[in-house]
């Protein structure tokens, strides 16, 4: 039979790392320490914010924020190109087709 590889982590050396990035609490000095150094130059965004643990926990958070993917200003122009898309080319007028075309060369230009 072929001999068993060795595993790089057993379980303590697997909390000592899950611990020292963050993912989960540290649980010595040692890992408090190296958490520290790993995130020594990370800009904190939330610091006037407050979390409530304990609602998480109990599943008491009610309050549900909604984020705007689309500005006013672009969904005009989104929808027109839906239209183009949905009637083909016919009767399209030139500055829809040359915003397609614009588009369409916009995309290939930034994968290359």
């Amino acid at each position: 039979m072929a001999n068993n590889k060795k595993h790089i982590f057993d379980l303590e050396t697997l909390d000592h790392y899950l611990g020292s990035t963050g993912f989960i609490c540290p649980i010595n000095e040692l890992q408090f320490d190296l958490f520290e150094k790993l995130y020594e130059d990370f800009e904190f965004k939330l610091k006037d914010a407050t979390i409530n643990v304990a609602a998480i926990i109990s599943n008491q958070l009610t309050k549900k924020t909604v984020i705007r993917l689309l500005q006013d200003d672009n969904t005009n122009e989104i929808n027109e190109l839906k239209m183009a898309a949905r009637k083909g080319s016919e009767g399209l007028s030139q500055d829809i087709i040359d915003k397609m075309y614009g588009k369409h060369r916009k995309k290939s230009d930034d994968k290359e």
